[in-house]
């Protein structure tokens, strides 16, 4: 091998890793920004308020009929 093809491809290689880096980065970036807007349920919240809205009177409506003929001892009437 001559040195010009090491050199070439040391030059390739670090360029791939170059690139490699590069790509690593932006999907860190990507990520977090990712990992931010998920936990942001506010803005969930105010993008979409009718369907919060919705589902709580759902979930309201669920509770609200679940059989409540039970006693706390669970004996029922």
């Amino acid at each position: 091998m001559a040195k010009t093809d090491i050199a070439e491809q040391r030059e390739d290689l670090l360029q791939s890793i170059e690139r490699e880096q590069e790509a690593v980065r932006i999907a860190v970036q990507e990520l977090s920004e990712a990992a931010r807007s998920t936990l942001d349920v506010g803005e969930h919240i105010k993008k979409f308020p009718l369907t919060w809205a919705t589902g709580a009177f759902l979930v309201g409506v669920w509770l609200g009929s679940r059989d409540t003929s039970l006693n706390v001892d669970g004996r029922g009437r």
